[in-house]
């Protein structure tokens, strides 16, 4: 007969707490319903009252709450008691922040916003002036969501910059000031108790367009962030890539390339109109609009067909503000890299318009809190 192995107390509590994880993960990533002992049981595959232990540590912990439920009509006995993922347990805060505008959004920890606010025309080439407007822009989005700072989990800011593996700014030529003005300290200064982490805006866009947009399941993309500067993200095996030094994508920073020239160029064709009316007509089909933007995509074609050789995306996805030029602008871009690929990926219009960079940064404050606090991997 073979022998019994006991379990210590140290395997057991252990044991508890993988449990009680399988069943966070489940009331997480639902649905959003709320779910009865029974229910969760069949769900995670485990027995009732090993369910009911789980709910009871995860309530104390704060992630799930139990509901009120009403009798079921007919049925004579106490209702089934039901639980949910506690989704006001906090809240986490995402940024995107340049040189001309600043957008926050304010999400629970599904990821549903309570608040977003974005505002534009601004001068924020300091790093004083850009710290004024993310602090004001955190404060006033929060008092309108109807919670306050002590609530949040994680800030993530998305900056037009090389930021390092430590969520701080290495490198940028587009607004160096912010580099000398220390932003993320400052920001981690002022919410102490908040995990606070900045990143690339492009890498943020395509983590947005990785989990809501045309991204979603592409194990091989590229989202390209076309606005005042261009920029890139990539998506290989699944995963934004980053680089050693977090400069993954920056493949503009070669001057050869010409996207620097090429924005210049397109707001000298603009002339005395504004380039955003030029765009919209380009969406329109306009034919002076449509011949600048097709003449933009013609010159920044050789860097994004570099990138397209370099990783054989299924996908590239265009986002930023040029993304206003609409499908005429996603069209020429095809026509013009077509020539220079192996392969030619499917082209997509980004469905986040300019929410993307500080959707991004919701995600990642939301992957934060899940790994860091609830100690779950994504779904």
């Amino acid at each position: 007969m073979a022998a019994v192995t006991q379990m210590s107390g140290s395997d057991v509590a252990t044991l508890r707490w993988i449990n009680s994880r399988a069943v966070l993960r489940e009331l997480h990533f639902n649905d959003g319903d709320p779910r009865s002992v029974t229910e969760l049981a069949a769900r995670v595959a485990l027995s009732r009252p090993t369910v009911e232990a789980a709910l009871n540590d995860l309530t104390a912990e704060g992630w799930v709450e139990e509901i009120s439920a009403a009798a079921a009509p007919h049925k004579a006995g106490r209702p089934a008691r039901r639980y949910r993922f506690a989704a006001l347990a906090g809240v986490v805060v995402g940024i995107d922040v340049g040189p001309h505008n600043a957008a926050v959004i304010v999400a629970d920890l599904r990821g549903n916003h309570l608040h977003a606010e974005r505002r534009s025309a601004l001068d924020l080439e300091t790093g004083d002036a850009a710290w004024n407007a993310i602090h004001d822009l955190v404060m006033h989005s929060l008092d309108a969501a109807g919670v306050d700072g002590a609530q949040i989990r994680a800030i993530t800011v998305g900056v037009p910059a090389i930021v390092d593996a430590d969520g701080d700014i290495a490198l940028t030529t587009v607004v160096p000031d912010w580099l000398e003005s220390h932003l993320p300290q400052r920001l981690r200064n002022a919410f102490p108790a908040s995990n606070v982490s900045f990143d690339n805006d492009a890498k943020l866009a395509t983590r947005a367009e990785a989990a809501w947009g045309h991204a979603v399941g592409a194990a091989d993309a590229i989202f390209l962030l076309a606005g005042h500067r261009i920029a890139a993200g990539l998506i290989v095996d699944g995963r934004v890539i980053r680089g050693y030094h977090g400069g993954a994508g920056e493949i503009g920073a070669n001057a050869r390339i010409g996207w620097n020239d090429a924005v210049e160029r397109f707001h000298r064709r603009a002339g005395d109109r504004s380039v955003d009316s030029l765009l919209t007509g380009a969406a329109s089909g306009e034919a002076h609009a449509v011949a600048a933007v097709n003449a933009f995509a013609e010159e920044i074609a050789g860097g994004l067909a570099t990138l397209i050789l370099a990783i054989d995306p299924q996908i590239v996805v265009v986002g930023g503000g040029f993304a206003r030029a609409g499908l005429p602008f996603v069209r020429a871009l095809e026509a013009a890299v077509s020539p220079y690929c192996l392969y030619v990926p499917q082209f997509s219009l980004s469905p986040l318009g300019s929410d993307a960079v500080a959707r991004g940064a919701v995600a990642r404050s939301l992957d934060y809190v899940r790994t860091a606090e609830m100690a779950l991997t994504a779904a």
